[in-house]
């Protein structure tokens, strides 16, 4: 049976089973389902969130699964997916400790920086001054860079306007380098997959050792999707509809009747390409031939990912869930940890309260830092630095040696704050690769063409020794828009979280289109990664909206 006290309330949230969940405040109480609605007594209204990380879907029972693809057994796969699990919340979750007792919320007053105002709580610089071996600091882990500006207005029909959803397509969809797939998803030559944006539709497949391609799907005779399904050892793309036939490198192959076609080959010569390029494992493409190179438009991330071997990494996990929402709406509910506080209360009790995030801005992506560390400026929990100091260095140590396990002694070229501090990026416009030791990546895009509906993505990346096979890449795993990321297990403890986010979605899209003032408001410096996502957003889309 679960119970937890609500930060903000103080009230207890105890489950009663089927779904059911006692809240008790103040000597009265009632009882709701865990969606919210109110069964019997005489409290009126419950926090959803809570309602539902106390009587929600549960993860289906985890005794002796195993996957039958993989050389790894359900246990490190649970343990795998509670490490990404940890990172989420800061870390301090790997050493499952809980202080049960409760502080009531009082609010982070917030402090003047030379910086700006900041929260109250420790800063990840000031962290960076308690770590065990200050030699091993990357000089990108030592940068700050927010986004400069404060509070911005944002009008709400960027998220609700066919207007807007057509835009992005033309301007954005059509031109920006963009995460198509994982090398891992076609390992062989002539394996490929379909990847759809919007009404947009290319087939990526791999034509050699390393190397790539993306075209155009469709038949360049009658317009009919060459694939609609992924595919394994391709030597040809072929029509369904008259077998129009085009060679693995793009070029024709046939026309069936060519006789009645003359002076078209010229011009059906050569499926349409997008350009490609990879990086840290993924492939990209832009289906832009003018657009700016690959390297330039990464900028800086790659050097903030170099002691990492992304590009080792398994696709170890891949779950795709249909949103009611807009891309945008979907994924900025992921792009700041202000939310925590009341869509993730249960958290707090980690001290993972978000507000002494760190959240930086670098040309075409930005980043936030997540700290391990069990404080809360918004509970006015600020534990001794000698003790902060001893937590961080025994669960740095811990990492460390389970580290140990899968990459040897390369473990020892990295300080405490890359084994426990979690980063969770995103690269414009739509990809969220998590820094450090993170196995989380999230995609999001838009679903169709209606402007209102949306795909979220969750992958794990997971390190694998050298000398061991490497497992195949995970298929991905899709969920409706009606089902929970936990009918997804192998996501493990993350699912739950995430439906936490998910029962925000549809609301803040309802929202969006009734709200009497027509705009959205952020915040000066924690939702800076959202404000530098639309001044990237205004230069691709929106640069003569005024």
């Amino acid at each position: 049976m679960k119970t937890e006290v609500h930060p903000l309330s103080g009230a207890t949230y105890t489950e009663l089973g089927d779904g059911k969940v006692r809240v008790d405040k103040a000597q009265k109480y009632g009882i709701f389902d865990w969606e919210g609605h109110h069964i019997e007594g005489d409290l009126m209204h419950a926090d959803p969130h809570l309602l539902q990380w106390v009587g929600g879907p549960e993860l289906p029972s985890r005794a002796a699964k195993r996957d039958p693809r993989r050389n790894n057994s359900a246990s490190q796969m649970q343990r795998d997916a509670q490490a990404a699990e940890a990172q989420y919340t800061g870390g301090t979750a790997l050493l499952g400790e809980v202080d049960e007792s409760f502080t009531r919320y009082t609010g982070d007053p917030g402090r003047d920086t030379p910086a700006g105002r900041r929260s109250l709580g420790i800063s990840f610089m000031e962290l960076l001054k308690m770590d065990q071996f200050p030699e091993r600091i990357p000089d990108t882990l030592r940068m700050e860079r927010s986004q400069p500006g404060g509070v911005r207005r944002v009008p709400t029909e960027r998220y609700t306007d066919q207007k807007w959803h057509d835009l992005e397509v033309e301007r954005l969809w059509k031109r920006v380098w963009q995460m198509a797939c994982h090398v891992d998803d076609i390992p062989e030559i002539g394996d490929y997959i379909v990847y759809d944006v919007a009404h947009l539709s290319w087939i990526v497949v791999r034509t050699g050792e390393n190397e790539f391609k993306a075209y155009n799907n469709a038949c360049l005779h009658r317009g009919r999707q060459l694939r609609e399904f992924d595919g394994k050892q391709a030597t040809e793309f072929r029509c369904p509809f008259h077998g129009w036939c085009w060679e693995l490198d793009g070029s024709l192959r046939e026309i069936p009747s060519e006789w009645d076609f003359p002076e078209v080959r010229e011009d059906v010569g050569q499926l349409p390409e997008a350009r490609v390029g990879t990086w840290g494992g993924f492939v990209f493409i832009n289906p832009d031939p003018d657009g700016e190179p690959f390297e330039d438009f990464l900028g800086s991330l790659p050097a903030h990912y170099e002691k990492y071997d992304y590009e080792t990494k398994y696709k170890q996990v891949h779950v795709a869930k249909i949103v009611r929402a807009n891309w945008k709406t979907n994924q900025e509910a992921f792009m700041e940890g202000y939310h925590i506080i009341a869509t993730h209360p249960q958290l707090m009790i980690y001290g993972g309260d978000g507000a002494n995030h760190q959240y930086d801005s670098f040309d075409n992506w930005s980043r936030a830092v997540t700290l391990a560390v069990k404080t809360s400026a918004h509970l006015n929990l600020h534990p001794p630095r000698e003790e902060l100091s001893e937590s961080r260095n025994r669960m740095a140590n811990m990492m460390r040696e389970s580290l140990r396990e899968t990459i040897g002694d390369r473990v020892d070229i990295y300080c405490d704050a890359e084994l426990i501090d979690g980063q969770y990026n995103n690269l414009f416009p739509n990809f969220h690769p998590w820094g450090s030791f993170s196995r989380i990546v999230y995609r999001f895009r838009p679903y169709g063409s209606d402007p209102e509906m949306s795909i979220m993505e969750v992958i794990y990346l997971a390190p694998w020794p050298e000398d061991k096979p490497r497992p195949p890449a995970a298929p991905i795993h899709w969920l409706g828009p009606d089902d929970h990321w936990t009918d997804a297990p192998e996501m493990g403890g993350l699912a739950r979280v995430l439906n936490q986010d998910s029962y925000n979605l549809p609301k803040i899209q309802k929202g969006l289109k009734a709200k009497v003032n027509p705009y959205i408001y952020l915040a000066a410096y924690e939702e800076g990664k959202i404000r530098h996502f639309h001044h990237l957003y205004d230069q691709w889309v929106a640069y003569d909206d005024g």
